[in-house]
């Protein structure tokens, strides 16, 4: 059987928008904190800008990279669990509304919303996802994180 792996947690799924998010925010900061020279608020706005988003990309940086480090690490030494089987009871996310959706595949439930902060599989059919009704599908995970997705053509 010839399978096409068309999701796998790697540096390409880490959730760099979320990390990187406060960036701009700590920069205008900066920007304002020195070109506000003529008035102590702009440099007051700017140091507090800049500090609070700055706290906000420590707390990404500290909830972010150790989930992503732990289930990288297992999946690449290989302490992922691996099933394989057709997509059934696929419920996709609705147009409106919270975008969770899931399904199952060998008696296997897998569950995901796709606006998540996550390293792990998330791509629901509103983000042009591959899963599908009766798909035969090869799926590795831990715990609640799809690592990889193969689909077999």
């Amino acid at each position: 059987m010839i399978y096409e792996t068309v999701f796998e947690i790697g540096f390409r799924s880490f959730p760099w928008s979320g990390l990187l998010h406060p960036v701009p925010f700590i920069l205008l900061g900066l920007l304002l904190f020195r070109f506000g020279r003529r008035k102590q608020i702009y440099q007051a706005v700017g140091i507090g800008a800049a500090v609070f988003a700055t706290l906000f990309f420590f707390l990404g940086v500290v909830t972010l990279v150790p989930t992503f480090v732990e289930l990288r690490h297992a999946y690449k030494s290989g302490h992922s669990l691996v099933v394989e089987g057709v997509v059934e009871n696929f419920h996709p996310a609705p147009d409106l509304g919270a975008a969770e959706e899931f399904f199952y595949v060998g008696g296997i439930i897998f569950s995901y919303n796709a606006l998540d902060m996550t390293p792990c599989f998330h791509n629901a059919p509103i983000h042009k996802g591959p899963i599908r009704e009766g798909l035969n599908v090869r799926i590795f995970y831990k715990d609640a994180c799809i690592q990889r997705v193969d689909i077999r053509r």
